[in-house]
């Protein structure tokens, strides 16, 4: 392979990588890194009861809410009834878990919060 056809794959690459990151579904992954961080739920269970409590992917979601000029706060209420949608299918398929009963009273609070708005 010559030097130009390398030189032009990872410009490719790059570019590629580029767009992925800036517009692509791993967009709102660091935005829900935030919310999650924000409301005090670990990472890895937010995603997943955003993944199990929404219909569709949840990183557009994610993505979408960001572009909206939402905060972390308001991210967080918004997505109240998707986290408790998720921790009810989380609880339905494995059962009583720890972390899932530690996260239970602050996606009450959001869900709380979310209905006082509505």
């Amino acid at each position: 392979m010559s030097t130009t056809a390398i030189v032009v794959l990872l410009l490719v690459v790059g570019v590629g990588v580029l767009v992925w990151k800036r517009s692509g579904m791993s967009a709102g992954r660091a935005f829900g890194n935030r919310v999650a961080q924000h409301i005090g739920i670990p990472k890895n269970l937010f995603h997943s009861l955003l993944d199990n409590g929404v219909n569709g992917p949840s990183l557009v979601l994610l993505a979408t809410l960001e572009k909206a000029g939402l905060t972390v706060e308001q991210a967080g209420v918004e997505l109240g009834p998707s986290l408790a949608r998720g921790a009810s299918q989380l609880e339905a398929r494995f059962g009583v878990q720890g972390m899932l009963e530690e996260a239970k009273p602050t996606i009450a609070r959001l869900v709380t919060q979310w209905e006082a708005k509505q």
